[in-house]
């Protein structure tokens, strides 16, 4: 079954992966799924798995001209890696082991031409991913080689002297062996941008140049025979940053280089009739090499480097037994070693010779995992699905000697979910679950209080309704309520640091999916949402409503499909400014809302093999700002507290096909 060519109507019939690690139809998830298929992707111009994000009901991202954020259901703050959401690719976690970061710009490990699907599934996921599944999970389905079934050659060029080029070659082989390789490679030289802020001449009258440069290798590979699936991913990419870190060092060399690299092996094959194995082993390699120049510092330490670098290897075992009628019951258990979680920066002098390591600060931890749901029908209509998992941390910090045992609590997570079938085209679900997320090294690393670091635990209930009005117009609609405790926070008044604070969200999503004769599609979303911190205050960057709507139809004979894309992002507040002793000196302030408009072209047909695609994104060419990731300001009032995003660009992509 070929996802990418399907309608509307025909979508909702397909097998969402990630809900249960077990293929089920969309209505019978236990939330509202939301799916974006390669179709999509090509046909609005999409580039990174943000942009994907970005179109996806009540989800958004933040750009601090170092990383894309994930955001979403109230929670978002910029420079906030966790971001709280799993992503997954084919059902393994991508997070590295340092700072929990979901990697959804250019520092990703999958090209998105390689993307079959990409699955968002809202509300708690612990149940069956364990630590860090808070707000949803992120499941990115790549393709298979068949799927090509030829080689493919792409070139890219984009605004502000970016271009990129890539080659895969898929297919699926006489013996039924599929295998699928890809290589790219990326290159963008950025902008000069200028910041009001370091508009001295001691700072280049406040213009950073040459700051804002990008490039990135990618690799992938993937083979699947007979219920056995090997894929191997890694990425390296480079970021120049023209926001430092620290004052004096505005228009001087801050490159964020992150190297990631993925393995995995996965068996699924049947026992017995009524029993199903599924095992997994993977393994992950994180190293973050930042390298950062000083202002007047030193000789001996002109730069620093950081030379930090997780690895991380798990085995996941799970069955499923269908041998109750009425019953689908999934039970396993994994177990998970971070044998490597180290933070070691270093000192470079003017010709980037080491001089000496600032610290180290080495960390391991070792998570066994049981769980188990079962999804059964209570009656004609209404269906019911419970699980529970249980998670046992022994993390280890040896920075000081001798090492510390963090006695966290195993964590359990349970859920509920009710699924009611009122109407052939009316369904109700209603869940109630809880989910964790552990303290990360980088936490702990960057605190002088790391006993007293909690995990975070999250309690969510959220009642959904899908309606289809007719077969090719379905409504969706979801209300929901989240408390996170256990959080780090700041007093706004005395600037003291506790260990308990506790957030709440509510609101409320509707999304309409319309598809007409001719192929025309319409999916539009809504989002209203309300979170607070635990004095009351709005939680930084989250904006109250968000709005997407995407359209696409054939032109010229169905040779050319137009795709039409608007998002509104509503005010959010800036992060609040604080001196040295964490006493805030301002609240953050509003940061208006915006309406962005992207258009793209896509050959709908292959010429000779040959195919092209043309985007504009912010073609209205908007001015706007972000709430920034760092907040700075000085003492004659000047403030920096938001980011200038990018107005009108342009990306034009030619692929090839050949060898079929």
């Amino acid at each position: 079954m070929d996802l990418t060519t399907l309608p509307f109507e025909k979508l909702t019939q397909t097998d969402v992966i990630t809900a249960s690690k077990l293929a089920k139809q969309v209505s019978d998830s236990p939330s509202a799924v939301s799916i974006v298929t390669a179709a999509d992707i090509r046909t609005f111009g999409y580039r990174t798995l943000a942009d994907v994000i970005n179109s996806m009901r009540g989800l958004y991202t933040t750009f601090d001209r170092r990383y894309e954020y994930l955001g979403g259901r109230g929670f978002g703050a910029p420079g906030d890696y966790v971001g709280r959401i799993m992503v997954l690719i084919d059902g393994n976690a991508t997070q590295d082991n340092l700072y929990n970061q979901a990697y959804i710009d250019n520092s990703g490990l999958i090209d998105l031409e390689l993307i079959d699907r990409v699955e968002y599934v809202p509300g708690t996921g612990s149940v069956t991913y364990g630590n860090n599944a808070l707000l949803g999970i992120i499941n990115v389905i790549t393709k298979k080689g068949s799927d090509f079934n030829s080689a493919q050659i792409a070139a890219d060029v984009f605004s502000h002297g970016g271009q990129k080029q890539r080659l895969s070659v898929g297919k699926k082989l006489d013996n039924g062996v599929d295998v699928l390789f890809s290589a790219s490679w990326l290159k963008s030289d950025g902008q000069d941008l200028y910041f009001p802020y370091f508009d001295t001449p001691k700072q280049n009258n406040g213009w950073a140049v040459n700051q804002d440069f990008e490039e990135n290798r990618r690799l992938f590979g993937k083979i699947e025979f007979n219920g056995l699936s090997m894929q191997v991913a890694s990425v390296t990419r480079t970021k120049a940053s023209p926001l430092p870190k620290r004052e004096d060092a505005f228009n001087r060399i801050y490159h964020l280089t992150d190297e990631t690299s993925h393995a995995s092996a996965k068996y699924d094959f049947n026992i017995s009739q009524n029993l199903q194995s599924v095992s997994r082993l993977y393994y992950g390699l994180y190293e973050d090499k930042t390298l950062r120049e000083y202002g007047p510092i030193d000789p001996k330490e002109q730069f620093r480097q950081n030379q930090h670098q997780g690895q991380w290897w798990g085995l996941d075992q799970k069955f499923a037994w269908t041998r109750f009628t009425g019953h689908t019951l999934v039970f396993g258990a994994e177990y998970r070693d971070d044998f490597k979680q180290e933070f070691s920066p270093v000192a470079l002098d003017s010709k980037g010779q080491e001089k000496f390591r600032y610290h180290r600060f080495p960390y391991t931890n070792k998570t066994y995992s049981l769980y188990a749901t079962d999804e059964f029908v209570v009656s004609s209509k209404v269906s019911a699905n419970i699980g529970v998992r249980y998670d046992k941390p022994n993390a280890i910090d040896c920075s000081v000697d001798p090492c510390i045992r963090y006695a966290h609590k195993a964590a359990i997570s349970p859920r509920l979910a009710l699924t009611v079938q009122a109407e052939p085209d009316t369904t109700v679900k209603a869940s109630y679950s809880q989910a964790f997320r552990l303290p990360n090294p980088y936490d702990i690393s960057s605190s002088k209080h790391s006993d007293l670091f909690k995990p975070e635990q999250v309690t969510a209930t959220e009642l959904v309704l899908l309606h289809d009005v007719s077969p090719k117009l379905r409504l969706t609609g979801s209300i929901y309520h989240y408390v996170l405790a256990d959080q780090v926070y700041f007093s706004s008044t005395t600037g003291a640091k506790f260990f308990d604070g506790q957030s709440r969200t509510h609101g409320l999503e509707l999304q309409i999916d319309q598809s007409w004769a001719g192929d025309v599609q319409l999916r539009a979303s809504a989002a209203w949402q309300d979170a607070t911190d635990v004095e009351g205050l709005r939680l930084v960057n989250s904006p109250r409503s968000l709005g997407k709507v995407n359209l696409s139809w054939p032109a010229l004979d169905n040779s050319l499909r137009i795709g039409l894309e608007a998002q509104y992002l509503g005010s959010r507040i800036s992060k609040e400014l604080r001196d040295g002793d964490d006493i805030v000196v301002r609240p953050g302030r509003p940061v208006g809302g915006t309406t962005l408009v992207n258009l793209t072209l896509t050959s709908a047909q292959r010429w000779y093999g040959l195919g092209a695609s043309f985007s504009i994104k912010n073609a209205l060419n908007r001015r706007y700002a972000v709430p920034a990731s760092i907040a700075l300001h000085a003492n004659e009032g000047a403030v920096l507290d938001t980011m200038q995003m990018d107005g009108r660009t342009f990306w034009l992509q030619v692929s090839w096909d050949f060898w079929r």
